[in-house]
């Protein structure tokens, strides 16, 4: 009954390799921050921050040190924590089940609470040096922060890796100096380069038992290069936009002509934005409004977007759809959304480039 849903099986696959589960197995790229923060890791150092936009990648390189550190370093425990308590009495209550709470403990710490907590940690961390990767940083609250400062400071043995936004570096620099200032290392993840975008796709589809990049062209992964801006979760989606499309019109190869028929993709790649605050400032508040929408809401319209939009500042609903499609014309232009032909329509999502300005999650 499954077959005529399940897509990846017309290209001989024994699963979809272009789902967003995360794989650390199958990642590439950051060569160079990982070693950096293995490094981190391995000297002991305390404090590690990883700052990356929407799509990075953060997720799967905490996942991947996760297993390294715990498949290589005896004297090391790494527990990945995939969101932070936002209060100090979830906090307590993570570290009793990351690192048990027993009948001893209970004599020992009757009430764990935030004053003895640093107690509980050194005893738990003494025979082993443990490894905190905690994801989505940037949605912790300033409380729960402060106590892992404090716990920083007081447990030895215990190392922490902060991944978030790049607005949590902004909300340290300003709100928690204190905290800023016991960072050690400290390193980013922009966007994959072509080759690195190449061997995703490619390691993908060989786990899944394919060949190489089969059913894509070398040209065909330009291009989703190019549209994604190398963004791995951008790749990910746009390569299962593909091969849905291309097993739904029965066409075996995935060629430059056909993504463009999908995507109707610009010519030029990407480039990471390396000023975002400037890169707000040149964006008319339309533009604004309809990429904060596309965020919310992708595959949009342009009828959908006037309706999702205020139409009080035009004549009427046909005079806004007409704007609304210059101004989406020119964004394709400036590679801020990409368009995707989908039946009889072109539905309009944000471009790889423009998540990278404006993803807030």
């Amino acid at each position: 009954m499954n077959k005529n849903y399940e897509y990846y099986r017309d290209f001989g696959w024994d699963h979809n390799p272009f789902t967003l589960t995360i794989s650390p197995q199958l990642m590439v790229g950051y060569s160079s921050q990982t070693n950096k923060l293995l490094s981190h890791v391995f000297n002991s150092h305390k404090l590690a921050l990883v700052i990356g936009h929407t799509g990075s990648g953060k997720t799967t390189l905490l996942t991947w040190l996760n297993d390294f550190i715990n498949n290589n370093g005896n004297s090391f425990q790494s527990y990945y924590i995939p969101k932070c308590p936002e209060t100090k009495d979830d906090l307590i209550l993570l570290f009793k089940t990351l690192f048990g709470y027993n009948i001893v403990d209970g004599f020992r710490f009757k009430d764990l609470n935030t004053q003895n907590l640093s107690k509980f940690l050194i005893k738990k961390t003494l025979r082993k040096k443990s490894v905190l990767l905690i994801d989505e940083i940037h949605e912790t609250s300033t409380e729960v922060l402060e106590w892992l400062r404090t716990i920083d400071d007081i447990v030895p043995n215990l190392i922490m890796v902060f991944a978030g936004l790049p607005s949590f570096e902004k909300k340290l620099e300003t709100e928690l100096p204190t905290l800023s200032m016991r960072v050690t290392t400290k390193t980013y993840l922009d966007s994959l380069k072509y080759v690195e975008t190449e061997s995703l796709i490619r390691k993908r589809i060989e786990d899944a038992g394919g060949d190489g990049l089969k059913p894509l062209t070398s040209d065909a992964v330009k291009r989703v290069f190019e549209i994604s801006g190398g963004f791995p979760r951008e790749i990910i989606k746009i390569c299962d936009s593909l091969i849905e499309q291309s097993s739904e019109k029965n066409i075996p190869t995935i060629n430059e002509t056909f993504v463009d028929e999908i995507f109707n993709s610009s010519t030029r790649v990407e480039k990471p934005i390396e000023n975002y605050s400037d890169a707000k400032m040149q964006i008319s508040d339309k533009q604004k409004k309809i990429m904060d929408l596309l965020n919310k809401k992708p595959k949009l319209t342009p009828s959908e977007v006037v309706e999702n939009i205020d139409e009080a500042s035009y004549k009427n609903k046909n005079n806004a759809i007409r704007s609304v499609n210059n101004i989406l014309r020119r964004m394709m232009r400036d590679e801020l959304v990409v368009r995707e032909n989908l039946g009889n329509s072109y539905v309009y999502s944000l471009s790889g480039k423009a998540k990278s300005i404006f993803a807030e999650a």
